[in-house]
């Protein structure tokens, strides 16, 4: 059974989802990522933006942003998520990867995704956010 990576990314304007495009030997992949997170045209080739939800004004991006530092998954991020997260099937495991364990549990909690903080995931973030 392979593995699909998606990996969610909270910006002040909004939610992001972008789909890992090769995420399967871990270990060999995060020198590779390491190595490409600051060429955006290279790091656009093993990471694709899937879905993006604008938050609705900023007092709307202030309850979510405070929701997730605090571990809480928000009905915006609840909806986001439930909405554009691929399903998992038999063929292929689909894991969240998220920026912090405490909104990852909770997600896992809530939605039943399975999540993951460490490893290739927060060079993935790294990489979207620069």
């Amino acid at each position: 059974m392979s593995t699909q990576l998606v990996v969610l990314f909270e910006h002040a304007s909004g939610y992001g989802l972008f789909r890992v495009k090769e995420a399967e030997d871990v270990s060999k992949f995060v020198p590779h990522v390491q190595s490409i997170q600051t060429d955006p045209i290279k790091f656009q080739s093993i990471v694709e933006l899937i879905a993006f939800s604008p938050f609705k004004s900023g007092t709307n991006a202030l309850d979510n942003i405070n929701s997730i530092s605090e571990g809480i998954v928000h009905e915006d991020l609840h909806l986001f998520l439930e909405t554009n997260v691929p399903k998992s099937s038999k063929k292929a495991k689909v894991v969240l990867g998220v920026a912090d364990s405490r909104i990852g549990a909770s997600i896992q909690e809530v939605l039943g995704y399975s999540c993951q903080h460490t490893e290739v995931v927060p060079e993935v973030i790294r990489g979207i956010r620069y």
